[in-house]
């Protein structure tokens, strides 16, 4: 079998190098497209007249009574197991 031969630094020296290299490119796409400007928020201003507007009178019906606990869910303790 080959021995492994160490490379040295020059792999890593070229991954930080990738690395540093897309930072760059990705800095200019976002410099070049305007990332970095504030957006203009537009002004709006609207003038209404103040007008009272009375809620609307509703009769609702009587809620449906709550449901109750079946007979089976009762929390009484269960009785102590019996053991000779």
């Amino acid at each position: 079998m080959a021995d492994k031969e160490g490379g040295g630094p020059s792999p890593w020296i070229a991954f930080l190098a990738g690395i540093v290299l897309v930072a760059v490119i990705a800095f200019g796409i976002v410099a070049y497209s305007g990332g970095f400007q504030r957006d203009s928020t537009a002004d709006l201003e609207i003038n209404l007249p103040d007008t009272n507007i009375d809620p609307p009178d509703i009769n609702l019906p009587e809620p449906p009574p709550a449901p109750q606990m079946p007979p089976s869910a009762d929390t009484a303790p269960a009785p102590e197991p019996i053991t000779p």
